[in-house]
């Protein structure tokens, strides 16, 4: 994994402006955190959006298979202001919130930082 450019992360989060989106350097790549949950990784050009089964996505994007170690549904920059793109994250972040159990006891707000 290779951090992305500067730029390259702006448009990442201007495309999510609406959404509550954090980012944080760890991994050699950002993690993104929507509504205080991980719900991907931003890395070169690519956000990785972790799959939680969600319906209304695009056909063309390649989606993890059932044996596939990595379970993340790689989004390629030029479909970085695709409409449906907010719609994505925020339904992980969603459902992610929804499998938990119990309070976020290991704090992950408190260790997000705004870019």
């Amino acid at each position: 994994m290779a951090y992305p450019e500067e730029g390259v992360v702006q448009t990442w989060l201007d495309a999510l402006k609406e959404l509550n989106i954090r980012v944080k350097k760890m991994f050699g790549c950002y993690c993104v955190y929507c509504d205080g949950q991980p719900v991907g990784w931003l890395s070169e050009d690519i956000f990785s959006l972790r799959e939680v089964g969600l319906s209304d996505l695009p056909p063309d994007l390649k989606r993890p298979g059932p044996g596939d170690k990595i379970r993340e549904i790689a989004i390629p920059l030029d479909d970085c202001y695709c409409d449906w793109l907010p719609r994505a994250v925020q339904e992980t972040a969603d459902r992610i919130k929804k499998t938990k159990s119990g309070p976020d006891s290991k704090g992950s707000r408190g260790s997000q930082r705004s870019r």
